[in-house]
Parts: structure tokens; sequence; C-alpha cells
């Protein structure tokens, strides 16, 4: 789902070494002539040298992510429309005031070492997450659990206290973050409940992965399946042109007339949750200073971003997170480009001359391109923007250090207003602390009236944009690349289009 993900931390030596890597990779690619085919699946995704299958590593990338979604299930998922579906868990059911939950599990899971899955490995898996030496960030979505207050009723039956009520829990386990694990997982024998187990992986190279029979779900139609990871976006491209790899986790949007002029390639157009982000540092000057922040989201030219940068496969957004959630929009204006009143500003606030450096990894295609057209656009004001593309792992240990960054997420709203905007939220890079936001998101997560918890997130919403620390410039589709004879992959809001592989097969 969610780029979710803006985690930066290592857990040291959670990789299986293997003797199967295929070449050196250096140029990001599989070794000339090497083509797909057989009963094997490969996707090509730009990857990250701290890609770990622990799952609880603080480090997250959409390569890992790609990698979690075989291994690893969650007690609840998003389905490809958004709805909340359960998974492991079979239901959760919650006491008067939405304090204590229930949580009943579906009989008969396997888990991959033969082993039945059950409330004992429940309990080892939050405790991993919720465990303070870990650095695990994702726990601050599952905060309102009492470590000390997670009993097992029978081999079927887990009951959580809270700490407040919270009445959103089912949402709040359908982070692709939140898996779960057996209870005797080790970095030589990792135990999961997911459609594949793992041969091997090196990060940042490959891993190959074998089809899960005995997965409790809609299996995929196909034995293997070959994760190969690439340093940007247009070598995925070229690999899956040459025959190299099958599907293209994202494809730019400049190569999709080219592709789709290509023989035996077809293109996955869908609507998405994501939202491309730049985030200013609002404890951090010049972003202190309300005025700059506003001068800087009135540079932006939403349409030329969303035209130039992402082929017309996108449409203007308003500073807000507004494409993941039902909710009404806030009643505030659409924001425009405004040159001169950008100079004014930055006038009154005596920043005439700001010079500021823009990082990005560039793991999702549109995002380098924003980046330089900002660049341009805010040249017309008199502001120098010096955009930096990063390798992603540098890039993302110091996700919550730059002063101004661009990104890319995806995550539902009850999510995102922890992740993104609680104070000591994982993917928390401007630094907010509102208090009214704060006071509000604590009246969404009380309550299940989704009445009560829409009223909240339009106000939380109008917040973002009077006095947040992001520019929301576009929303953009995803489009996925693929060879023809691969079948049945589904268009999904949080971005597993490319990665989604149960029901999935492959033709001759």
């Amino acid at each position: 789902m969610r780029r979710p993900l803006r985690d930066r931390l290592m857990v040291a030596g959670s990789v299986i070494s293997a003797a199967l890597i295929v070449g050196a990779l250096a140029a990001c690619a599989p070794p000339p002539g090497q083509t797909t085919g057989g009963d094997t699946v490969t996707l090509g995704v730009v990857g990250n040298t701290k890609d770990t299958i622990y799952p609880y590593s603080s480090q997250n990338s959409p390569s890992n992510n790609a990698l979690w979604a075989q291994m690893y299930d969650g007690l609840t998922y998003l389905d490809n429309e958004g709805g909340v579906q359960m998974a492991l868990a079979e239901s959760m059911t919650p006491n008067a005031d939405d304090t204590v939950w229930t949580i009943h599990l579906r009989p008969g899971v396997k888990l991959h070492s033969g082993r039945t899955f059950g409330a004992d490995d429940v309990i080892y898996s939050v405790t991993k997450m919720l465990d303070p030496k870990s650095a695990y960030t994702p726990s601050t979505q599952i905060n309102m659990v009492d470590p000390n207050g997670i009993t097992k009723v029978d081999d079927l039956i887990v009951q959580m206290k809270l700490t407040r009520p919270y009445g959103p829990f089912p949402s709040a386990w359908s982070s692709d973050r939140l898996v779960m694990v057996g209870k005797d997982w080790t970095e030589q024998n990792p135990d999961g409940t997911g459609p594949f187990t793992v041969d091997a992986f090196t990060p940042g190279q490959e891993g190959t992965f074998t089809k899960f029979d005995g997965y409790y779900g809609q299996k995929p139609n196909f034995k293997h399946l070959r994760l190969v990871y690439f340093q940007d976006q247009p070598a995925i491209t070229n690999a899956l042109r040459g025959g190299q790899i099958d599907i293209a986790f994202t494809v730019p949007f400049t190569d999709v007339t080219t592709l789709r002029a290509s023989p035996g390639i077809k293109i996955l157009e869908s609507e998405s949750a994501g939202y491309l982000i730049f985030e200013m540092r609002l404890d951090v000057p010049p972003f202190t200073d309300p005025r700059v922040r506003e001068a800087f989201r009135l540079i932006v030219d939403r349409d030329q971003i969303a035209k130039n940068a992402f082929g017309g496969y996108a449409r203007p957004a308003n500073d807000y997170l507004g494409n993941n959630t039902p909710c009404p929009p806030p009643a505030v204006p659409q924001r425009t480009q405004d040159i001169a009143r950008a100079k004014q500003l930055l006038a009154e606030a005596g920043q005439t001359n700001i010079s500021v450096e823009l990082p990005t990894d560039a793991a999702f295609p549109g995002m380098l391109e924003a980046a330089q057209l900002f660049a341009q656009q805010a040249a017309q004001a008199g502001v120098t923007v010096t955009v930096r593309k990063m390798d992603g792992a540098a890039f993302l240990n110091k996700w919550l250090q730059w002063p101004f960054l661009v990104g890319y997420s995806s995550s539902p709203y009850f999510i995102t207003a922890t992740s993104h905007f609680a104070p000591a939220g994982e993917e928390n890079a401007t630094h907010f602390d509102d208090p009214e936001y704060n006071r509000l998101s604590t009246q969404l997560y009380a309550t299940s009236d989704q009445r009560k918890q829409c009223d909240a997130i339009t106000q939380m919403q109008r917040i973002e944009h009077e006095r947040g620390g992001d520019i929301v410039p576009i929303y953009p589709k995803q489009l996925i690349a693929y060879n023809e004879r691969v079948q049945g992959l589904r268009p999904d809001l949080y971005g597993r289009g490319s990665f989604e592989f149960r029901g999935v097969s492959l033709t001759p």
C-alpha cells in the first residue's frame, strides 16, 4: 500500500544468504540474453540495498512491500477498492466502549513451516511490533494496544485490551506493515502464511520464491516468482521491452505511448490512493514562517506537473490528503499558481533570496520530473531549488531529517492521521504537531460512528490545507506495464496491482 512508508532504521542480519544471485546487476538488469519464461513470473522493481525479509524492520521501500506481500498476511486487509476485509482474523468484536477487542482467527491456516497458525503466533507478532527496543516505527499505528493486555483465550481467540477507546480497530490492522509471522520465525527459517515461500534473497539484487501449496486463500496459478531489483525506472522499462522481466512495478509516464505500441506488452491503468508530496519541515527555517510555506504552495503549477511529469495521468490536488478517504472534502479554495503573490509573501517574510535543496529517491514515476518542474517554477519567484536524486536507502534513512523533500505515499486516512501527522508518526517528515488536529484525531479514533469519523476527517483536512507542511500538487494514477502472457492482474487503489498475484496465471 502505502509507500507507506517512510521508515528509516534497519534490523541487522536479516538476509538469507544464497548462491543463486544472477550476475552483479551493476547495470540493474538481468544478465544479457536471459529472458522470462516457463512457470515463472519475473517482477522488476526499483530496489533498496537495505531491504529485508524481516517484516518488523523499520526500513521500508516499494521493493520491500512487494516482497512482504508474498510471504506474509495481516489480520485484516484492504481490498482493491479500499474496503477493509478480514484475512487471518475471521472477526473482530469490541466491548461496549471500544476498549477491549476480541479477535477470532480463521481456522486451519497453515504456516510455511507446516504448523497451524494460531493465537500464540498473533501474540508473538504483536509483541514484536510493540517492543520499544525494536524501533519498529509502524507500531504507532497500534499504540492504543496495551502490551500487557494481550491474552490468549484459546488457540483461535486473542483478546486485546486498549489504553483508550479505538473504534476503527479493524482498519488499523489493514496496514501492510502489520503482518503476522510464526512464533518460531528465524532468519534461516522465516515463517509466514503468505502465498509464496522464499527460496533465496539478496537485497538490492534478487529474490526467488515458490508457490505455497498450503495457502489458505486464492492461490497464484504459477509455480515460481522472481523479484529483480533495478536502480531506476528507465532500466525497468528496457528490461520489460527486452523480455527480461514480465511485469514492471511501475513505469515512467513518458514511456507509456511507446510501451502501448510495443508488441506483446499491455498497460494496466488504475485509479490510486497514492499522492505526491513536497514536505517542508515546520521547525526548520525558512519553513517556520507560514508566509514562506504559503509562497511555496503558490509557486506550484499543478496542471503543468500533471501534464508534463505524469503525462496527463494525474489530477490536480489541493495540499491536503483527499484521495484516501470517502469522506466529504473540506470547503477550501483551490490553490493555483500565483507567482506575484508568492513574491510578495517572500518579501514580507524577508526571504527574497531563498536557496533550498530538494532531495528524492525517484522510486516512483513522476517524482523526479515533478521536482525538476517545481525548481523551474520556483525560479520565477526568485527561489533557487537544487534537485538531488539519491539512492533509496540513503534518502529514506534521513527521512525525518530533510528540511525539504519529495516523497510519495499511499495509505487510508485512518493510517495517515497517525503515521503522517501525529507528533511521533513514523512518516511525519514535516514535524507537524497541531493541537486542534491532535484533538480531532483523538475524536476520530474514539468513535466507530462513520458520520462522526467523516466530520473529524473533513476538519483535519482543512487544517492540512491551511497550516500543514505538505504541498500536495497532484493525485497520480498508477500504470503497470506487463507481458501479455501474464493474465489476471487487477487495478488496485493502493498500488499493489503489480505484485498482487492471487489468481494470476500465465499463458504458455
